[in-house]
């Protein structure tokens, strides 16, 4: 009895070694992944019912496939109606190539806005280049600028930020949100938005955080690009006031290895319903 109890015994613990190991092995393989948001809101106007919103973050001119084509395919089976740029898709560690292959690929498919990270003012980063690969491709600057997107006879109004001096650029150059129209703001920390949701834009999307790269089961991210622990807007969706925040765990890698946390283009519909007061 006492050896089939000591078998026992050893086999639970050759068994939780071995389901810990994998566990270990397999939070290293983060794929690309397509992560749906739905966000409803009565100040969404009814032709925007239905809009979609594709998300890129911390590209850092990563390789996804030949030539950039899982990553193209995966934007392109989102079927959006605009394609956002949320930062740090450039570097100064990776050739532009990359880049270059990706927007050749998708600037037919929609329209395609973008701001800078903190990456693109990497002191070796090709900054210039990317410039002129947005002209190229027809990629709209929102950097500290607003642009009125049209649809049937409804606006929403979409707003960016430039990483560099945010909340001063806030301040004075885009200002609280125009509540003549739904507001979309794109900024790249999202550890900012304590700072940025009492400017009351509706819906802000960013990145930074890489989801915060070393994930745990019921933690989240562990670990900011800021080197802070528990990072408070690691990725998913957070409301503050009156703004609502989608975090991107974004496409890059980051000096510590992403571990349980998938690489990730996020999409985003928009819904409109009525005020509750005329329903």
């Amino acid at each position: 009895m006492k050896y089939k109890n000591l078998l026992t015994r050893k086999f639970i613990v050759l068994l939780c070694l071995g389901l810990f190991f994998f566990y270990i092995i397999i939070g290293f393989y983060n794929p690309l992944t397509v992560t749906e948001y739905s966000y409803t809101s009565s100040k969404v106007p009814a032709a925007f019912d239905g809009y979609r919103i594709t998300q890129i973050s911390d590209f850092h001119c990563r390789d996804f496939g030949t030539e950039e084509s899982d990553l193209i395919q995966a934007i392109r089976d989102t079927h959006p109606d605009i394609i956002v740029f949320t930062g740090d898709s450039i570097d100064d560690e990776h050739p532009i190539d990359n880049y270059a292959h990706l927007l050749e690929g998708i600037h037919d498919i929609a329209p395609i806005y973008y701001i800078n990270g903190n990456h693109e003012y990497d002191k070796l980063a090709p900054l210039s280049e990317s410039l002129a690969l947005h002209e190229k491709y027809g990629v709209t600057d929102l950097n500290d600028n607003s642009i009125i997107l049209t649809r049937e006879n409804d606006s929403i109004l979409l707003s960016g930020l430039d990483f560099r001096k945010t909340m001063q650029n806030l301040r004075n150059d885009i200002a609280y949100a125009n509540t003549s129209y739904f507001n979309i703001l794109l900024y790249h920390g999202t550890d900012k938005f304590d700072g940025i949701a009492p400017y009351n834009y509706d819906l802000v999307l960013s990145g930074h955080t890489h989801g915060g790269i070393v994930c745990l089961p019921f933690i989240g991210g562990i670990i900011s690009n800021e080197k802070e622990l528990f990072p408070k807007f690691d990725s998913g969706i957070y409301t503050v006031g009156y703004s609502t925040m989608i975090s991107s765990r974004g496409l890059g890698d980051a000096a510590v290895p992403r571990f349980h946390n998938p690489r990730e283009v996020v999409c985003i519909t928009l819904h409109s319903s009525k005020p509750e007061s005329d329903s």
